[in-house]
């Protein structure tokens, strides 16, 4: 019984951070969700707390403890893959400003540039191979 307390608990905890963020002027999350996706998006709401106040609810069939698992897996690779893009697009503009700083629209450095990528390209491939045949 301790289990389903927590959980409220920390929903109204999390209610409470939605309407403190709301009041920062921003416009919140549900509020720039349109029609139809704020159906969806209180239905899976209210889906995921049914699912993790009791697992064993006869009412939500497929809905059980591998579907929840399987959109949790979902959702957090969806997670990282943002993470992972914001990470490459971030270090893409060090990049770039980083080359504007050293002068590199020239079409010279620009060329050796691309030799040296293509280069270190290859002997990264070369290596990754010899590896899977030393491991294998």
């Amino acid at each position: 019984m301790r289990k389903p307390i927590t959980i409220l608990l920390w929903l109204a905890l999390l209610v409470y951070a939605g309407v403190r963020l709301r009041n920062k002027g921003k416009p919140s999350w549900f509020q720039q969700l349109q029609g139809w996706q704020k159906v969806f998006g209180v239905l899976a709401v209210l889906l995921t707390l049914l699912i993790v106040l009791n697992p064993e609810f006869l009412a939500l069939g497929l809905l059980g403890d591998t579907a929840f698992f399987e959109m949790l897996v979902l959702v957090l690779a969806l997670q990282l893959h943002l993470y992972a893009t914001r990470a490459v697009y971030g270090f893409r503009s060090v990049l770039a400003r980083s080359l504007r700083w050293l002068g590199v629209p020239s079409p010279g450095f620009s060329y050796s540039l691309a030799v040296l990528w293509f280069t270190a390209a290859s002997a990264i491939s070369m290596i990754h191979k010899a590896w899977h045949r030393l491991v294998s």
